[in-house]
């Protein structure tokens, strides 16, 4: 199977080196920035394409790893019939690949999936730890499950999701580590209005940080849940109320409650939780 890249950035040039480093065929790169796709090119010992047509006839994998808002419009700049008998790719992972590529074109064989790495692709050098990451792809069947059987026979754990709830894959990658960097930053906020600056602020809390990660990772969220809801402690959770200067930070404050009783009633399914309950939703 023949690979190519439209687009040589961090994630495409990742994919590239992981693939490369299984032996696999890179048939090139093609990029805006010329310079990327060289340097990459160079590292696998593979060549750079002037024409985005010609690397699509010379591959029969085509991943665009361009920006989402880009992907379509790239896409658009291939002609059909040098995309016989290939499978194009994107690494979007909120768009489904139907969204982005249209319909599959049978007639010319002609197939459109996604995949994307559940992690945050931060440098090129990111490949390495690709065996620990689950992808998941979605789109034509018949395809995605070649696809699948391909990469997991190089090493990649892959699962495939339903065109349909994509964007609630996305929305759950997107909670555990977007909105969790605004937590993190809240508590960073509430120490300096402590006298912390911010810096002592991230150094005071790692520790609790970090171990609270490994506790819900190896016992999972229901027993690594601690703290004043899990023990019913209203007096603890109205003080804390109080403390809070802005109504954002008291609705936050409630609403991630109300989701943390919930999870402590399933912890201690005998503790009388009802004072608790009735304070969280006044």
């Amino acid at each position: 199977m023949r690979i190519g890249f439209i687009g040589a950035g961090k994630v495409g040039c990742s994919l590239a080196l992981y693939f490369h480093s299984h032996h696999c065929d890179i048939s090139g790169f093609y990029s805006k920035t010329s310079e990327h796709a060289a340097q990459i090119a160079k590292r696998i010992s593979s060549k750079v394409y002037a024409d985005i047509n010609e690397l699509a006839a010379q591959s029969d994998l085509l991943f665009l790893t361009v920006p989402d808002d880009e992907i379509a419009s790239v896409y658009k700049r291939i002609s059909n019939e040098f995309l016989k008998d290939t499978t194009v790719c994107h690494c979007s992972g909120s768009l489904t690949a139907k969204e982005v590529f249209g319909e599959d074109d049978e007639t010319n064989g002609l197939h459109k999936i996604s995949l994307h790495p559940l992690c945050a692709v931060d440098s090129v050098e990111s490949y390495r730890d690709f065996d620990k990451v689950y992808f998941f792809m979605e789109g034509n069947l018949k395809t995605t499950e070649n696809i699948k059987k391909f990469l997991t026979d190089i090493g990649l754990k892959v699962k495939i999701i339903n065109s349909d709830i994509k964007v609630k894959y996305h929305l759950a990658a997107s909670v555990v580590s977007n909105q969790v960097v605004a937590l993190v930053n809240e508590g960073v906020e509430i120490l300096g209005q402590c006298g912390f600056s911010r810096e002592e602020s991230l150094k005071a809390l790692s520790p609790l940080i970090l171990g609270n990660v490994e506790h819900i990772l190896e016992k999972g969220p229901v027993q690594a849940l601690t703290g004043p809801v899990q023990r019913g402690d209203v007096n603890t959770l109205n003080r804390h109320m109080h403390s809070l200067d802005s109504y954002s930070d008291r609705l936050l404050y409630t609403l991630l409650s109300r989701k943390l009783l919930k999870i402590a009633k399933i912890k201690n399914p005998n503790r009388d939780f009802s004072k608790l309950e009735k304070f969280v939703n006044e």
